[in-house]
C-alpha cells in the first residue's frame, strides 16, 4: 500500500481555478486521492510513492494558476486506513468557518474576450461570460468558501451544456463556480428614462445602447460590482451634460478605452502602467495626455493634462467598448459624493435626472465596489494607490498574526472611509466606502459592518475608532455598546493611525527607530489643535510626536478647506505680500476671526492650498485636493525640464522640529511677485518641503523614513523625496494601501496590536 500525504495550502487559492489545476496535475502523475476547499484554503490528500508525490509537490508550487497567491504550503505524511481508487474534487464540507483570504474580482481574460465576440461561439454577446481565470468573485459572494451555492449565481441553475463543461477536466470552465450561458444565465434589460423596455437579443440591445451613446445620450450600466454612467468621451457636449447633471463641476472623469492600443493613441503609457492596466485587477491608472485628437479632454479633465484610463474589466464593458469603438467616459453610478448604486430600484430613484437610458441585469451584487484608482510618479514610477476597491479588496496580503482571542472592528476615518476587521487569523480591509457625511454613504458604511459580521458570523469584542469627538463613524460605537456593555472601546489619534499603517505595511515594527512623516488636511489633535503636518518617531513600541508644521489659526471651520484664500490669509497673518489679493471686507472679517480664534492647526493640506492661491488658484475648491493638484501640475511642468535649478526657500533657517509655515509662504509670495515663473516657484515649494524633511530626519538621527497621509498622493513630492533622500535614508511609501484616509482603519488595528498602552 502506498503512503498517504496531506498538502495544505493557504493564501488566495479559492475561486482561482486551483482545484481543477490540482486535479489535472494529479491525474498526470497518476495520483489517487482528492482535493477540496477548506477553512484555510485548499487541502490535498494523495497516495503514491514518496518520490512521485515530491515531484508533484514541487510542480504545483512552480506552476499554479496565475491568479492564485500561495502564502503557506506544507506537506506531511499521515496515517490513513482509506484507500483511494481515483483522484477527485471532493465537495467542501458544510458550515465551516472561513480563515482564509477572500477572492477578489478578476477582469475578463483574453480567452473570454475572444469567445464573447465570436458569432460562432454559444456565448456570443453573453455579457456574463467567465471561467476559472476571470469573472466576479467577492462582488457576488454571500459567504466563503467560494462555492456557487454561496454566491448570487446559485439562483441560476446550470443547463446541461454548462454542466458538461463544469465536469470536463479538459474544459477551461472545469469546476468554474461562475459558469453560465445565455440559456441558463443572467438576463439583461435595456430601458429608457420612463421605464419603457427596449427589447431584443443581447446583440441587438448592445447595438441599441451604443446608438444612444452615439447620439450623445447618458447611459447607466449595471456592471458586475455596481452601476457606471457612460457617455461618448469624444462628444464635449455629452461630457459637459454629464457634469452638469451629476453636479460634478471640475473633478476629472475616468475614460474607458477599448484596449491598451487605443489608450496609447491618446496617452503616454509606460510599461509599468501598461502592466497594471492589463492586470487581472484592471484598475483605473492616471496617465499623461499625449495627443488630444478627438477626445473631449477639456471637459473630461478640466485644467489638468492627465486622464484616468481603464480597459474593460467585464464582459459587459468589453461588448460595449467593441461595439462603440470610441473612448467612453465611465464614472461611478451616483450623484457626486454619494455611494455607487447597485439595485435597479435604487438607480432609478437616484439617477432619474442623470441617465437617459439604463442597462440592468438580474444578478444580485452582494458587495458594491467602485473601480480602483492608482498612479505612478513620472520619474521613479513609484506606485501610489488613490482608491483601493474592485480587484484589490478585501484582502491585504501581508504576513500577519492577529490575537486570535480578540475579534476587532476598526471604524476608520470619516473621509475616504474603510473598515478593518479580524474575525479570524486574517485581516480584512474593506473596499473604499466614501465620505460618511453623505447620508447614502453612511448607510453603506452601516451595511458593510452588518454584512461583515454576518459573513464571518462574528461579533467584535473590541471597537477601535478615531479620537475626533464628532466623527460620524463614532455613532456606530454607541449602537454596539448599547446592546452589549461587554464590548470594549479604544480611540486612536488620527495621524498616529496613519503612521501605524505604514509601519505595518512595510514591517518596520522591529526597526530601532523610524521617522514618520504624516501630512494631510486635518485630524483631531486636541480640543484646541488640528494636526496635519506631523513628524513622529517610532522606537521600542512607542510613538512620539517630535515635530510639526508651524501652527496657524484655524478659522471659519470647514470653509477653510474649501476656500484657499482663507488659508493664505491665516498663514500669512495678513502680510502686505497678500493684501492686494483681498478686499477690505475680507481683510476685516478674516482678521476678526483670527483675533478670536481658539483653534490652531498644523495642516499641511491647508499650506498647499495657500501656496496654490498665491500661484493663481483663485476659485473655490470644488473637490478634495483640487488646489493641491493645481500646484502639483505647475510643479510637474518645471520638473519635466532639463537642467532645472532648485532653490530651498528656507535655506537660511535652522529647522530641527518645526517647519516655519509663514516664512515659507511669504518666500513663495515674494518669488511670485517678482515675476518668477510660477511653475518654478511651485517646484521650489515642493523642494523646500523635502529639504525640511531632510533637516528634521538628520536632527532626529533617523535612518528610516516612512510616509503617510493624503499629501503623499502628490507624485512630484514623491519623486523629489526619492531624488534627494534615497541616497541618505531608507524610504518607505505605501504601495498596497492608499496613503490617504483609507488606511486609517488598518492603522487603528496595528496601533492597538503593536504599541505599548
Amino acid at each position: 500500500m502506498n503512503p498517504t500525504f496531506q498538502i495544505t495550502i493557504s493564501g488566495s487559492v479559492q475561486g482561482v481555478g486551483f482545484r481543477p489545476f490540482i486535479y489535472n496535475l494529479a491525474i498526470s502523475y497518476n495520483l489517487k486521492g482528492y482535493v477540496s476547499n477548506n477553512e484555510s484554503g485548499v487541502i490535498i490528500v494523495v497516495q503514491k510513492k514518496a518520490a512521485t508525490v515530491t515531484e508533484f509537490y514541487k510542480e504545483l508550487k512552480k506552476r499554479h494558476p496565475k491568479n492564485a497567491k500561495i502564502n503557506h504550503i506544507e506537506i506531511t505524511e499521515i496515517l490513513s486506513d482509506q484507500t483511494f481508487d481515483a483522484f477527485s474534487i471532493k465537495p467542501t464540507e458544510k458550515n465551516i468557518s472561513i480563515n482564509a483570504l477572500l477572492t477578489p474580482d478578476f477582469a475578463i481574460c483574453k480567452n473570454c474576450q475572444s469567445e464573447v465576440l465570436d458569432p460562432e461561439n454559444r456565448r456570443y454577446s453573453y455579457p456574463f461570460i467567465s471561467c476559472t481565470s476571470c469573472g466576479p468573485r467577492y462582488a457576488i459572494a454571500k459567504k466563503f468558501p467560494f462555492e456557487r451555492e454561496n454566491t448570487s449565481l446559485n439562483e441560476f441553475k446550470m443547463c446541461e451544456t454548462c454542466l458538461e463543461e463544469y465536469n470536463n477536466p479538459k474544459d477551461i470552465r472545469f469546476h468554474s463556480q461562475t459558469n453560465s450561458c445565455p440559456e441558463c444565465g443572467i438576463k439583461i434589460s435595456f430601458t429608457d428614462n420612463e421605464g419603457n423596455n427596449i427589447s431584443g437579443t443581447n446583440q441587438e440591445i448592445f447595438e441599441a445602447l451604443c446608438k444612444k451613446l452615439m447620439e450623445g445620450k447618458i447611459v447607466a450600466v449595471k456592471n458586475t460590482s455596481g452601476y457606471l454612467l457612460l457617455c461618448d468621451a469624444t462628444n464635449p457636449e455629452a461630457v459637459q451634460e454629464l457634469r452638469n447633471r451629476k453636479k460634478r463641476l471640475t473633478k476629472p472623469f475616468a475614460v474607458l478605452f477599448k484596449n491598451i492600443k487605443q489608450i496609447e493613441n491618446y496617452l503616454y503609457c509606460h510599461k509599468t502602467e501598461k502592466k497594471e492596466i492589463t492586470s487581472c485587477q484592471a484598475p483605473i491608472v492616471i496617465l499623461s495626455l499625449k495627443k488630444q485628437a478627438d477626445l473631449a479632454a477639456g471637459e473630461i479633465s478640466p485644467n489638468i493634462k492627465t486622464i484616468g484610463a481603464m480597459v474593460p474589466n467585464s464582459g459587459i464593458l468589453h461588448l460595449i467598448s467593441n461595439q462603440f469603438q470610441k473612448p467612453l467616459v465611465a464614472t461611478s453610478g451616483n450623484f457626486h459624493g454619494a455611494s455607487i448604486c447597485t439595485h435597479q430600484s435604487e438607480v432609478l430613484k437616484s439617477l432619474h435626472t442623470v441617465a437617459d437610458f439604463y442597462l440592468h441585469h438580474n444578478l444580485e451584487i452582494q458587495h458594491s465596489q467602485d473601480d480602483s484608482v492608482l498612479r505612478f510618479s513620472k520619474k521613479h514610477k513609484q506606485k501610489i494607490i488613490l482608491r483601493r476597491a474592485r480587484g484589490f479588496a478585501p484582502n491585504l496580503d501581508l504576513s500577519f498574526s492577529s490575537h486570535a482571542s480578540e475579534k476587532l472592528l476598526c471604524l476608520g476615518a470619516d473621509l475616504k472611509n474603510t473598515i478593518t476587521i479580524t474575525p479570524n487569523e486574517q485581516v480584512y480591509v474593506s473596499e473604499y466606502i466614501g465620505d460618511l457625511a453623505n447620508y447614502d454613504t453612511y448607510n453603506r458604511f452601516e451595511k458593510k459592518i452588518n454584512t461583515s459580521l454576518n459573513f464571518f458570523n462574528f461579533s467584535p469584542t473590541k471597537i477601535i475608532y478615531d479620537q475626533h469627538p464628532n466623527y460620524e463613524a463614532n455613532h456606530k460605537v454607541s449602537d454596539f455598546t448599547a446592546n452589549n456593555n461587554a464590548i470594549e472601546t479604544l480611540t486612536i489619534q488620527h495621524h498616529e493611525a496613519h503612521f501605524a499603517a505604514i509601519l505595518s505595511e512595510k514591517n518596520l515594527w522591529e526597526k530601532s527607530k523610524t521617522l514618520g512623516v504624516v501630512w494631510d488636511g486635518a485630524g483631531f489633535g486636541s480640543n484646541i489643535e488640528i494636526f496635519g503636518g506631523e513628524f513622529f518617531e517610532y522606537s521600542k513600541r512607542q510613538i512620539k510626536r517630535i515635530g510639526h508644521l508651524e501652527y496657524f489659526p484655524w478659522i471659519l471651520g470647514d470653509q477653510m478647506s474649501k476656500n484657499p484664500k482663507i488659508s493664505a490669509f491665516s498663514i500669512s497673518r495678513n502680510s502686505h505680500h497678500f493684501q492686494h489679493l483681498f478686499n477690505k471686507n475680507e481683510i476685516k472679517i478674516y482678521s476678526q476671526h483670527i483675533e478670536n480664534s481658539l483653534i490652531k492647526t498644523s495642516s499641511m493640506g491647508r499650506l498647499f492650498d495657500a501656496a496654490s492661491f498665491a500661484l493663481g488658484f483663485k476659485t473655490l475648491i470644488l473637490f478634495e485636493g483640487e488646489a493641491g493638484m493645481y500646484l502639483e501640475n505647475l510643479a510637474q511642468k518645471a520638473y519635466n525640464k532639463s537642467n532645472i535649478k532648485l532653490k530651498d526657500y528656507l535655506q537660511e533657517e535652522k529647522i530641527t522640529t518645526v517647519i516655519p509655515s509663514k516664512k515659507l509662504l511669504l518666500h513663495l509670495a515674494k518669488a511670485a511677485k517678482n515675476n518668477t515663473n510660477p511653475e518654478s516657484v511651485a517646484l521650489n515649494f515642493h523642494y523646500t518641503l523635502v529639504k525640511c524633511i531632510e533637516k528634521i530626519a538628520t536632527f532626529s538621527k533617523s535612518k528610516h523614513i516612512a510616509f503617510s497621509g493624503g499629501v503623499f498622493q502628490n507624485t512630484v513630492l514623491i519623486d523629489l523625496i526619492i531624488d534627494l533622500l534615497k541616497p541618505k535614508f531608507k524610504l518607505h511609501f505605501h504601495e498596497m494601501l492608499s496613503p490617504n484616509d483609507e488606511n486609517i482603519s488598518f492603522g487603528q488595528l496595528n496601533h492597538y496590536l503593536h504599541l505599548k498602552r
